[in-house]
């Protein structure tokens, strides 16, 4: 009997909002995500693999508009490739589901299967049997594996390959004292259930949970976290009872970055330009950035200059500033030489050296004072 190689993904949540992505970086996540349907065909298609299993949130919420529907259907259609689609939490099957929407239904290619129901779905002319375990609702209690027991499928499909494939969390049991966890399956539902291989979806890093039981992740980061996202598995299975060889590729077109970094100066500037620099594809990179410390004035302008230059680079980039900026005798020299507005400059940089909470808003407006004695054109009394 030939094995089975096919591609596990998941959690793509196609049309997800990015509402926290402002402006037009959000509108461009949004396609990159559709862009991962055409290069997960075109892993599978290299790899050769028989067919993708998303094991849940394919799509992002059962509302998705017809555009959205259409443009995803396109996308799999071009794939060349079996798509079996089981519906997670996100996209749960039932009344209501954008599964069941006329639209879906109308548009629907013939290389889509959609796996909503909790019954056994022969695949490659019984070479294998997909168990599904499809959510009907956003939020389940109990196990909704539970359902998969060795004897499922077994007189459908004899000696076949069987691949389990569910959404949720894979708690210890004993962990989940009071049964209110939702979507809750067993570690060990790969063991009870006799099967070759479990994929699962919900967690959006990739994680191995034991030979046969692997979460793939999100094909496309959805975060900041660093989970081992941007990846799908390729999982080949020799024959019934032989341990599945897993092999993570590598999927995801943006890449969300954070960095943290201390500026005590120019130096640290440049440091932190040449880390910019040596970013590939900016277009489609998303950088939380977190610096600290405490720059000259020259330098801190230099360092503005350089995050508006990465802000047009990059995709999106967010910072968190929390460098002290201090001025020279010769910077306040340019702002003032005596009279009520030295003295305030004088009272100013008394509570900027000191530890009062005061001390980060005091550098500020003697920053803003420079600058606008700059503007003026010089010195005022």
């Amino acid at each position: 009997m030939a094995g089975i190689r096919f591609l596990h993904t998941a959690d793509l949540q196609l049309g997800m909002p990015f509402g926290k992505i402002p402006g037009d970086a959000g509108a461009k996540l949004r396609e990159r995500r559709l862009d991962v349907i055409d290069k997960l065909g075109e892993v599978a298609r290299a790899n050769q693999a028989d067919f993708v299993l998303v094991a849940g949130d394919f799509f992002d919420a059962n509302n998705a508009r017809d555009r959205l529907v259409q443009q995803v259907l396109s996308r799999v259609r071009q794939a060349k490739v079996p798509f079996l689609v089981l519906p997670g939490n996100h996209d749960h099957a039932g009344a209501g589901s954008v599964y069941a929407h006329p639209c879906f239904h109308k548009e629907c290619p013939e290389n889509i299967v959609v796996l909503d129901r909790r019954e056994p779905v022969p695949v490659l002319g019984g070479r294998g049997v997909i168990l599904p375990a499809p959510l009907y609702r956003k939020r389940e209690l109990g196990d909704p594996t539970a359902h998969l027991t060795p004897e499922l499928g077994a007189d459908e499909v004899r000696n076949a390959i069987r691949i389990g494939v569910a959404h949720g969390s894979m708690l210890d049991v004993a962990r989940d004292l009071d049964g209110r966890t939702p979507n809750r399956i067993a570690t060990d539902r790969a063991e009870r259930a006799h099967l070759d291989y479990l994929a699962l979806g919900d967690w959006h890093g990739m994680k191995r949970i034991s030979d046969r039981t692997w979460y793939s992740g999100a094909p496309e980061p959805t975060s900041f976290k660093q989970n081992d996202s941007g990846f799908a598995l390729l999982v080949e299975i020799a024959a019934p009872g032989v341990v599945p060889e897993v092999q993570p590729i590598s999927v995801g077109i943006t890449r969300w970055l954070v960095h943290e970094e201390t500026t005590q100066g120019a130096d640290d500037v440049q440091r932190l330009r040449e880390w910019f620099d040596a970013l590939e594809a900016p277009q489609d990179a998303l950088v939380r950035l977190t610096l600290d410390g405490a720059l000259a004035r020259a330098d801190m302008e230099a360092l503005e200059q350089l995050l508006a230059r990465m802000s047009n680079r990059l995709l999106h980039l967010e910072h968190d500033l929390r460098v002290r900026t201090w001025l020279t005798d010769n910077d306040l020299a340019t702002v003032a030489v005596d009279g009520a507005v030295r003295s305030t400059i004088d009272r100013l940089r008394s509570v900027a050296s000191s530890p009062a909470p005061q001390a980060r808003a005091a550098d500020r407006a003697l920053l803003t004072l420079h600058r606008l004695a700059v503007a003026a054109g010089g010195p005022s009394c």
